[in-house]
């Protein structure tokens, strides 16, 4: 049995479920079905030391974290951005299936013990309130309750990261267009306190990694002393699809 299912059996009791990606029964706390999980895309392989996506070669980091200002310290996924992963996001998102957010948590909450990060306080990316309004929930907001749920921890900081004003969708982009679309759209709210405290940002997904750094340049500017991130997944590095995006 490997670590990562050990430490799930461990931490919780055997229940019913249904896959998150076919709707099967499954009675373990994986959360996928022994066909969907020979699908899933872990993201176990090399990764950049410094924004967790999975590269290959012999760089530490990817183009991204080597060569633009990178305000987050550390960021993290269980998965890659692809296969039946991508779909089970996608559906948690826009096909109101929040209720994903509980499965995919527990895999935030095994990269969080393996790693053994430390935090003060646990928040998330936000979303404008028009997009709140039309989506009627934020699916990192699910996350990262979860998340704090399944640690028993009351350290989450809502309504820390506003975001002040609407921008295109990031998925509708190019990397270019990313990485400027989100520039100036988040601050962090009055009541929020994060002074020389190390923060965890949750978020579902981490494809050019704009909206986890200018989440964290926030954060660091309201005097943040360490910005971590944890995504479910994030799309690993891809030259070519990257070359094609500018």
């Amino acid at each position: 049995m490997s670590k990562r299912t050990r430490f799930l059996r461990e931490l919780f009791a055997p229940m019913q479920f249904r896959c998150v990606c076919c709707g099967k029964d499954v009675f373990d706390e994986t959360g996928f079905c022994e066909q969907c999980k020979k699908d899933v895309a872990y993201n176990n392989g090399k990764t950049c030391k410094r924004c967790g996506v999975a590269i290959e070669g012999e760089e530490d980091y990817c183009g991204n974290c080597a060569f633009d200002k990178i305000y987050f310290d550390r960021a993290y996924s269980p998965f890659c951005y692809e296969g039946v992963i991508r779909d089970v996001i996608l559906a948690m998102k826009f096909n109101n299936l929040g209720g994903n957010a509980a499965v995919l948590a527990r895999y935030l909450v095994y990269v969080a013990q393996r790693e053994h990060l430390v935090y003060d306080a646990v928040t998330y990316a936000p979303m404008s309130r028009a997009s709140y309004k039309k989506r009627g929930y934020n699916q990192a907001r699910l996350l990262a309750e979860e998340f704090c749920a399944i640690l028993n921890n009351t350290d989450l900081l809502a309504e820390c990261i506003v975001k002040v004003r609407d921008t295109e969708p990031q998925e509708k982009l190019s990397r270019a267009e990313r990485k400027t679309n989100l520039t100036g759209s988040y601050r962090i709210h009055p009541a929020a306190d994060v002074k020389g405290k190390r923060v965890l940002v949750i978020d579902d997904v981490k494809t050019t990694g704009a909206t986890l750094n200018e989440c964290a340049k926030a954060l660091k500017r309201a005097g943040a002393a360490e910005v971590i991130a944890l995504t479910v997944a994030s799309r690993r590095e891809n030259f070519d699809y990257e070359k094609s995006q500018e």
